[in-house]
């Protein structure tokens, strides 16, 4: 056999074990499928105008028709859509004011949330959950008056392409806050 054909044969056999490992890692790394879809989670807060008005569990429509259903017994205090999201995922809701008082002391007023975003979703099924603490703000001339919440573990609703499905995961009777979720 000739240098030339040694060669070919060679490169021919680590082309080979090349091409093999390359498809080995594609069966073993997970598809794009099995990954899992891109997933954004909407959030929309209301403060109500009189703490005892009741808004449904489950509303399905957009966030324009979800407004427009509560408006006339609240306002909306955040609405956000985040990023991609994943499991485990902490999510920041806040809508805040700084100020300076009236005896030059800075003061805070508003909502800031910390969500935790989990995802057990399996191959047949998909289950998503959330839960997390939130600080409701109030300043006065003093400084800031914080009460914090915690926000109980909710599961989602599974994603539609076809419309919305807002969970309302999260109701507080004293301070009037009432929080929807729906994930896309």
């Amino acid at each position: 056999m000739n240098l030339y054909n040694m060669v070919l044969q060679q490169l021919s056999y680590k082309l080979a074990a090349l091409l093999f490992s390359f498809c080995g890692l594609y069966v073993f790394m997970p598809s794009q499928a099995d990954a899992g879809t891109i997933r954004q989670v909407n959030f929309v807060a209301f403060q109500k105008d009189h703490k005892n008005t009741n808004f449904e569990g489950i509303f399905t429509g957009s966030l324009g028709a979800l407004i427009s259903s509560v408006e006339k017994d609240a306002h909306v205090i955040v609405a956000l859509r985040t990023p991609e999201v994943k499991d485990r995922d902490i999510i920041n809701v806040q809508s805040d004011v700084l100020r300076m008082t009236s005896q030059n002391k800075l003061a805070n007023s508003g909502v800031n949330c910390r969500f935790f975003f989990n995802d057990d979703s399996d191959e047949d099924s998909l289950f998503y959950s959330i839960s997390g603490v939130c600080d409701m703000l109030d300043s006065g001339v003093n400084g800031t008056r914080k009460k914090q919440f915690l926000v109980k573990r909710t599961m989602l609703s599974d994603p539609s392409k076809v419309f919305n499905i807002w969970t309302k995961f999260h109701e507080d009777k004293d301070l009037g806050l009432v929080f929807y979720v729906d994930i896309d």
